[in-house]
Parts: C-alpha cells; sequence; structure tokens
C-alpha cells in the first residue's frame, strides 16, 4: 500500500496544471476577440466623427467654409435659425471609455480626431480608401480620422457601402 501515497495528490497537481494551460489560452483569446471588438469600434466611431466634421464643414453657411471650434458643435450647429446635428453623441475612445478622442486642432478649429491607445492593430488590410493611412500602422494612436475638404461625398458613398 505504500507504493501508491501520493498518487491521487500528482493527479490532482497534473489536472491543475492542464486547467490553468488551459485558462491561460482561454485568456489570450478573450483579449484578441475584446480588442477586435474594440478596433472595428474605433473605425465606427472614428468615421462618424469624421463624416460630421465633413459635414459641419460643408454646410458652413458663409463663403468661407469653418471646422468647429468644440466637438459640442456637432452635435447642436447654432449656425442656422433652426440648429442641425451633424452627430447624435460624442463617442468615447473604445479603448479608453473614460476617455473621449483625442482632437486633431488645425488653426485652432477641429479637423479630426484619433484615440490613444498604443496597441498595435491587428488589422492589417480591407481598410477604406480613406484610411489608406492606416497600412502598416504601429499603433491605434496613428488612425487619425481627419475631414479633407471636397471628399464628404466620397467618404459617405464609402461609408454606406461597408
Amino acid at each position: 500500500m505504500r507504493r501508491q501515497d501520493g498518487f491521487s495528490y500528482i493527479g490532482v497537481m497534473v489536472t491543475l496544471v492542464l486547467a490553468a494551460i488551459a485558462m491561460q489560452g482561454a485568456a489570450v483569446m478573450w483579449q484578441q476577440q475584446s480588442q477586435r471588438t474594440n478596433e472595428a469600434l474605433l473605425l465606427e466611431t472614428g468615421e462618424a466623427y469624421r463624416l460630421a466634421i465633413g459635414r459641419y464643414y460643408e454646410s458652413t453657411p458663409q463663403p468661407v467654409k469653418q471646422y468647429p471650434v468644440r466637438l459640442d458643435e456637432l452635435i447642436e450647429d447654432k449656425r442656422f435659425p433652426v440648429p442641425k446635428r451633424h452627430l447624435r453623441k460624442l463617442y468615447p475612445d473604445p479603448f479608453d471609455v473614460k476617455q473621449g478622442m483625442t482632437l486633431i486642432i488645425r488653426d485652432g478649429r477641429i479637423v479630426g480626431v484619433h484615440g490613444q491607445s498604443l496597441l498595435a492593430p491587428i488589422r492589417s488590410t480591407g481598410y477604406q480608401e480613406s484610411q489608406s493611412g492606416f497600412h502598416g500602422a504601429k499603433h491605434y494612436r496613428a488612425w487619425q480620422f481627419v475631414y479633407e475638404p471636397n471628399t464628404l461625398a466620397d467618404l459617405e458613398q464609402a461609408w454606406v457601402n461597408r
């Protein structure tokens, strides 16, 4: 009977090691899926901001087109007798929901947004034409959603066709 002492203990230890390895693999898969979800949300959020900034710019009532000074102007554009809404609400950075998107400012006005995450993107292909600069980006922070004039129709068409 002495020869079998500890056999159950070793069996339990092997089972625990196997369970830990399986849980570690599941955690890695969950983290990667979570990152893919946040990546897709970042693309949607960034495009929503880019389109809203474009609509704001293109609908400027004066002859000289202007970008918004604050993001709130995208929610309620008071330059008209009846305020326009270019965006429903301000969306957070999917990788850091406590923080909004970081603004890209030119001449004191908002021309675009980008996230803050320094994670390396998973997606390497399949970007829209307006996102051609995203290829080879080292981190999500490099994904800049900037509205360039005369591209709004192209952006809206790409958004509808996606």
